[in-house]
């Protein structure tokens, strides 16, 4: 039961970060595509 929960806690707090990490690289690779239109023009 205990190691359930502090599985499911890992789980979460993993997902989290997943989610939050590959949010900044999607938006810092957006970020360097306009930088790069910007300059080319």
């Amino acid at each position: 039961m205990n190691n359930t929960v502090m599985f499911i806690v890992g789980l979460v707090i993993f997902c989290a970060y997943m989610i939050t990490y590959l949010s900044m690289i999607s938006k810092a690779n957006k970020e360097q595509e306009e930088e790069m239109n910007r300059n080319s023009e």
